[in-house]
C-alpha cells in the first residue's frame, strides 16, 4: 500500500509506518530474515504488554534526583518468579524473596538501573527491541483503536574507553513493515574507528556522525524535526572526523568522500539510515566530496544552568552519472542555541541549505533543479534544493521514583521548512508527548502532527518538494517502547 495521495513513486515500495520506522526490503541471508522476521512478530505479542506494564503498573512514591538512586537488590527467585522480577520489579514478583541492603526499608527505594551491556574482551556488546502502538487519523490500515508494530531491533557492539586509548562503535539496524509479509530491510547505522590523543581530543574514521547543528539530537521526541528527513540531524556519513573540546569551546571538523551508501532492501539506493541524495531508478546525483565545521562555546553561570550557542557550516560537491548530467555543488549553514536551565532544556535552530545541481533532462527527475531526490528506510522522495528550516523545542524533566521508573519528559517541538521556489508549500511538524525512562525500558508517548510532510499524511513523493495535493493537517499518535541493553 502506497502513503496516501502518492502518485509518482520514485523507488520500489514506499514505506507504511513511519520513519525509524519502516519501509523494507531483503536481500540479506534468507535464515537471518526468516529468524528476524519471526522474532519481530513473535516480539510485538510477547513484549507489548510486559514493556508496558514494567513502565507504567505501580502508582508513583516520591520524586527524588536519579543520581541519588541505588543499585538493585539481589532477588533471591527461580524459575518464572525471576521473570516477573525482572520485569516488574522484585516488590511485585509473587512471593519473592528479596535481600535489601540494611540502611534500605522501602523497597521501591531501590531502583534497577537496567541491564549492563555484555562485556567480551574489550568489547560492549549491547541492543535493542521496540515496537509501536500507532494511530494515524488519514490511513486505514491503522485505524481506531490503532495497533501494536514492529518498529526495530538493533545490535551494538563498542571498544571499552578505558581499556586503550582506541576507540569505536558499530551499530546494524533490522527493520520490518507491520504486516510482517516479507518487506523487511536492514543496514549499519554507523561503523568507526578512532583513537584518543588525550582526554580532550580524539579522531574517528569510518561511518561516522556528521558535526553539524544542534548534537546528538536537535529533538525530544522520537520523531525527531524536519532537518533529519532532510539530512540534517543524526546524520552520518563516510569519512574522518576531529573532536577537539577544550571548554568552553568545543571544535569539530570532517571529510566525506561519500555517503555512508546503501545496504539490504527492494530500493535501488535507499536502505540507509539517514538521509541522502540517492541514485534512484534515472536520477543520477550523489553526495562527493563534503566538509564540516561546528564551533560552540558553552557558558555556565551557575551549577544546573548553561547555555550552549553555536555554528555549523557545510560545503561539498555533487555527482551526476548520466549522460547529460554534470558536477553539482552544495552547502549548509546553521546557528543553534542549546539551554539547560536546571530541569528546563531549550533548543533553538536556524538552518539554512542549497543544493545548485547540474541535472540531465532526460533523465533526472528535476531537469529545473527545483528539486533533488532523497532516500533512506529503503524508499525515497523529492526535497526542496533550497529551504530555511527553523525549529524549537522544550523540555522539562521530572526526576520520580516510581518503581522502575525514575524520570519523566515533557516536550514540544516544533520545525518549520520554508521554501524558496516559487509555489512551493512550506511544510510543518509538531510533536507534543512525554518520554519515560524506566531503564532497561525507555518509551516515548507521542502526539505529531504534520502538513506537506510525507510521514505525517502529506503526498509522499512530493511532500518536501512542491507540497503535493495533500494539503490538510494529519496526526499521528505514537507509542514506541523500546527495550535497551
Amino acid at each position: 500500500m502506497l502513503a496516501r495521495g502518492s502518485r509518482t513513486v520514485v523507488s520500489v515500495g514506499v514505506p507504511r509506518p513511519i520513519r525509524d520506522r519502516k519501509p523494507a526490503p531483503g536481500r540479506d541471508d534468507p535464515f537471518v530474515m526468516k529468524a528476524a522476521a519471526t522474532f519481530g512478530m513473535l516480539g510485538a505479542v510477547a513484549f507489548g504488554l510486559p514493556l508496558l506494564a514494567a513502565g507504567l503498573a505501580s502508582p508513583p512514591l516520591a520524586a527524588q534526583e536519579a543520581s541519588g538512586r541505588q543499585e538493585a537488590p539481589d532477588l533471591q527467585t527461580p524459575g518464572l518468579q525471576s521473570i516477573w522480577s525482572d520485569l516488574l520489579g522484585a516488590a511485585d514478583a509473587p512471593d519473592a524473596s528479596v535481600t535489601l541492603p540494611a540502611d534500605v526499608d522501602d523497597p521501591y527505594d531501590v531502583v534497577d538501573e537496567g541491564w549492563e551491556p555484555l562485556k567480551v574482551g574489550p568489547f560492549k556488546v549491547g541492543g535493542a527491541f521496540r515496537i509501536n502502538y500507532i494511530y494515524k487519523d488519514w490511513d486505514d490500515a491503522y485505524d481506531w483503536p490503532g495497533e501494536f508494530a514492529f518498529d526495530t531491533a538493533r545490535v551494538n557492539v563498542d571498544l571499552d574507553e578505558e581499556a586503550s586509548p582506541i576507540i569505536g562503535s558499530f551499530e546494524y539496524r533490522y527493520y520490518q513493515d507491520k504486516f510482517a509479509d516479507g518487506h523487511d530491510y536492514s543496514m549499519i547505522h554507523h561503523a568507526w574507528l578512532g583513537r584518543k590523543l588525550d582526554d580532550r581530543q580524539q579522531v574517528q574514521a569510518g561511518v561516522t556522525k556528521v558535526p553539524f547543528g544542534i548534537l546528538p539530537y536537535a529533538s525530544h521526541n522520537w520523531f525527531f524535526q524536519l532537518p533529519y528527513y532532510v539530512g540534517f540531524e543524526d546524520d552520518y556519513d563516510l569519512g574522518a572526523k576531529y573532536i577537539g573540546d577544550f571548554a568552553p569551546w568545543n571544535f569539530q571538523a570532517a571529510y566525506f568522500p561519500r555517503d555512508e551508501g546503501s545496504y539490504f532492501g527492494d530500493s535501488g539506493d535507499s536502505a540507509r539510515y539517514s538521509y541522502d541524495l540517492v541514485r534512484e531508478g534515472p536520477n543520477g546525483n550523489a553526495e562527493r566530496n563534503q566538509f564540516n565545521a561546528r564551533l560552540a562555546y558553552t557558558l555556565e553561570p551557575k551549577e544546573g544552568f548553561s547555555t550552549e550557542v553555536g555554528v555549523s557550516v557545510m560545503v561539498g560537491g555533487i555527482e551526476n552519472d548520466n549522460p547529460q548530467g554534470g558536477s553539482g555543488t552544495r552547502h549548509a549553514v546553521a546557528a543553534h542555541l542549546v539551554g539547560n536551565y536546571d530541569r528546563w532544556n531549550l533548543m533553538l535552530q536556524a538552518i539554512h541549505y542549497e543544493y545548485d545541481v547540474n541535472n540531465d533532462p532526460n533523465r533526472d527527475a528535476s531537469p529545473d533543479g527545483s528539486f533533488v531526490v532523497f532516500g533512506a528506510y529503503d524508499a525515497s522522495y523529492y526535497v526542496a534544493s533550497k529551504a530555511t528550516i527553523y525549529t524549537a523545542g522544550l523540555a522539562y524533566t521530572l526526576p520520580v521514583d516510581w518503581h522502575r521508573v525514575t524520570s519523566l519528559t515533557f516536550y514540544n517541538d516544533f520545525s518549520l521548512m520554508a521554501k524558496h521556489e516559487g509555489g512551493f508549500q512550506d511544510s510543518l511538524q509538531n510533536v507534543v508527548g512525554f518520554a519515560v525512562d524506566a531503564a532497561p525500558f525507555y518509551i516515548y508517548v507521542d502526539l505529531a502532527m504534520g502538513k506537506y510532510h510525507p510521514w505525517l499524511g502529506g503526498d509522499w513523493t512530493t511532500s518536501l518538494a512542491s507540497g503535493g495535493y495533500e494539503d490538510d493537517w494529519h496526526t499521528r499518535f505514537n507509542v514506541n517502547i523500546g527495550l535497551y541493553f
